[in-house]
């Protein structure tokens, strides 16, 4: 009775010394494998870590207290688990699974943060060696199957350009998931509760700079994009984005805020869809419901949530032009179309910074089209109460369609505008500009803000109105 317990309890005890010589080979296995991975690493490379046990059962290790170093940028994680490490025909290296906690990233210019950090068969390429413009990473070549990362933030270290574009200086996420990610795969991407801080310099005429703050936040983001891989490559490596990108096949944005010192707007739902046939790129996007809240309530209605943006680019890659066609609808308030023709001048030796895009494209052609009674009435219903010296909506219309006829009157073509401010009720204002010659972006930006330069615009051929 007693044999087949004795036999069990030899075999157990058997079992249990066979493990034990087994974690310890695998413990000097994975000594000798650590050894050999710092050995192996580029020079000026460092790694180092606190402990190292293996993961017989995943064929991999857990270690703890990491911290690699290339260069200029750090990564370090309180403990990594790593499932089926192994070596690619190529020199890179190929990952079953990764469990990572409290991942921290750090460049010379920023810190990215997760509270954990989960993928699936990673593959990484032989690490590149450094050249200008460019890290050992190569983001462009990595293969990942499924990648998630809860507790996600950026914090930008680089100071707010005075004066220059928006800059961001904070991103979070509470979860960004990540899916068949790599060289030329349609990508999906997911981030919900996003949140962004930003900050500009306004430069006013006759006062100093003043630094101008604001938030976006974004319930819920989802893309699918292919080659993502390439796209993100080139914004880690600072550099211009491929100039045959595709579009997105698709995205949608729900319950989209910005905030800022006037006011706030909102958006409850943008959607979109993209193709690439022929070198042809379509895009089309679709906003429905838009809002804006201020500190002061407006003393009118306007149904917001009925709201709708409808508007179709398509564009050439090989000639690098693009044609849009935009609708803004709000009930009873107003119908705004737009539709134009924009060419980049310049497009292949690329462009990141706003300067230099609005210098390297131009507009060919373009046509606004207004239908909104209300939208003017109650412009200058809200004039008058401002002004509080008794003006009346009337007088404030007629005064501005007799300073419009004599601004315009540089271009008899323009006369519309004037008489279309001082009765708009079941009319369309169409105002178009065509060239021959392209204007620079650059150019139209710089009349904006000249009156001389403004007036010389107004007086081109080019410009004509119709009001019906």
């Amino acid at each position: 009775m007693k044999r087949p317990w004795l036999t069990a309890s030899l075999i157990s005890v058997i079992a249990v010394m066979g493990m034990a010589g087994v974690h310890h080979e695998a413990h000097m296995e994975l000594v000798r494998g650590l050894s050999s991975f710092r050995a192996a690493l580029p020079p000026g490379t460092t790694f180092t870590y606190g402990s190292a046990k293996p993961a017989i059962l995943s064929l991999g290790a857990t270690l703890t207290d990491i911290t690699l170093r290339d260069g200029s940028i750090t990564l370090r994680a309180t403990r990594m688990r790593l499932g089926h490490p192994r070596p690619t025909p190529d020199g890179g290296l190929s990952i079953r699974a990764v469990e990572v906690r409290e991942p921290l990233l750090q460049t010379p210019t920023q810190i990215v943060h997760g509270s954990t950090l989960s993928l699936r068969q990673l593959i990484l390429p032989p690490s590149r060696p450094p050249a200008d413009g460019q890290s050992r990473i190569d983001l462009a070549h990595i293969a990942l199957a499924h990648g998630q990362v809860e507790q996600f933030s950026v914090q930008n270290l680089a100071p707010s350009p005075s004066p220059g574009p928006i800059n961001v200086h904070s991103l979070f996420a509470n979860r960004v998931i990540l899916d068949n990610y790599g060289p030329a795969l349609v990508t999906s991407l997911r981030s919900d509760g996003a949140t962004l801080a930003y900050e500009r310099t306004v430069h006013a005429p006759g006062q100093d700079p003043q630094l101008v703050s604001g938030q976006a936040s974004l319930e819920r983001l989802d893309l699918k994009q292919k080659d993502l891989a390439a796209q993100i490559a080139a914004v880690w490596d600072h550099h211009p984005l491929p100039s045959h990108m595709p579009p997105p096949q698709s995205f949608a944005a729900h319950n989209f805020r910005l905030s800022m010192t006037s006011g706030t707007i909102r958006l409850d739902d943008l959607r979109g869809t993209g193709t690439l046939e022929d070198q042809t790129a379509t895009l089309t996007q679709d906003v429905k419901g838009f809002h804006f809240q201020s500190d002061e309530k407006l003393p009118f209605p306007i149904n917001g949530g009925a709201s709708t943006a409808h508007s179709v680019q398509v564009s050439n890659l090989a000639d690098h032009t693009s044609q849009t066609h935009a609708t803004i609808t709000i009930p009873d308030f107003m119908t705004l179309r737009a539709d134009a023709r924009i060419i980049q001048t310049d497009f292949a030796n690329g462009h990141s910074s706003p300067q230099q895009v609005l210098q390297s494209t131009a507009l060919q052609n373009m046509t606004l089209s207004l239908q909104g009674d209300r939208l003017l009435d109650t412009g200058f219903t809200l004039s008058a109460r401002q002004t509080g010296n008794g003006t009346t909506a009337n007088q404030l219309r007629e005064k501005t369609s007799q300073v419009l006829q004599a601004a315009l009157s540089v271009n008899p073509a323009l006369s519309a505008v004037s008489d279309y401010v001082a009765n708009p009720a079941g009319r369309t204002l169409t105002v178009s500009y065509a060239s021959t010659a392209p204007v620079p972006l650059k150019t139209l930006n710089e009349a904006a803000s000249s009156p001389a330069a403004m007036m010389a615009f107004l007086a081109s051929p080019d410009l004509k109105a119709s009001a019906e």
